[in-house]
């Protein structure tokens, strides 16, 4: 018996340092390996924006070339006259038959008729439109020849165009009037006798 007691005792100081020297080791080894934090995951919202990884990974079908064709806006070109448009004007004799090409043959779609003159207007681009009346007597009729157009330039302010004119020495062949249809009208040449009118359009 007094053996096992001094062998119980014997052991003990053994299996003591054992665990103190464990110890050690555990601690060791999870300070060697620390713990990363998990990383934080941010909710996509539905809408993301186009430069997410998402959106280049899917990207959105692009519409065909032809519907993404925007016409360019016009262009103000500056002038001494303050030119905002501009517009051919001729007689006619054949008003039924010039109606029907402009509007059917060649299918310019945007088109108005006055039955007052029975004037026929008819727009071919922006800025641009091409009118049409039976002759008429008096100004601005008794200058044009039959079949000549009449180049027609819509100002910002007739009165102020004509003044810039005669300062540059250039003589009218009627001041600005009043028209029935609504245009405040200057009438003057170029140097080859081509029919120049000036218009105003009048506040109604």
């Amino acid at each position: 018996m007094a053996v096992r007691k001094r062998a119980r005792k014997a052991a003990k100081p053994v299996k003591r340092a054992t665990k103190q020297s464990a110890v050690p080791r555990r601690a060791t080894k999870r300070s060697a390996v620390p713990k990363r934090p998990a990383p934080r995951t941010r909710p996509t919202p539905a809408s993301a924006p186009p430069h997410t990884a998402a959106a280049r990974r899917s990207p959105k079908p692009t519409a065909p070339r032809a519907a993404r064709r925007v016409e360019a806006p016009p262009v103000s070109v500056p002038s001494a006259i303050g030119c905002i448009g501009q517009h051919f004007d001729f007689t006619s004799h054949a008003m039924d038959e010039v109606r029907r090409f402009y509007t059917e043959t060649l299918g310019f779609a945007d088109f108005a008729h006055d039955p007052r003159f029975n004037y026929l207007r008819v727009v071919t681009a922006t800025g641009a439109s091409l009118g049409f009346m039976p002759p008429m007597p008096g100004p601005p009729e008794q200058w044009r020849p039959p079949r000549e157009p009449a180049l027609y330039f819509m100002v910002e302010d007739v009165d102020h165009a004509c003044r810039t004119l005669r300062a540059r020495g250039v003589g009218l062949q009627q001041e600005p009037t009043d028209m029935p249809w609504m245009h405040r009208v200057a009438v003057l040449k170029d140097p080859e006798g081509r029919l120049i009118m000036l218009a105003q359009v009048l506040k109604r």
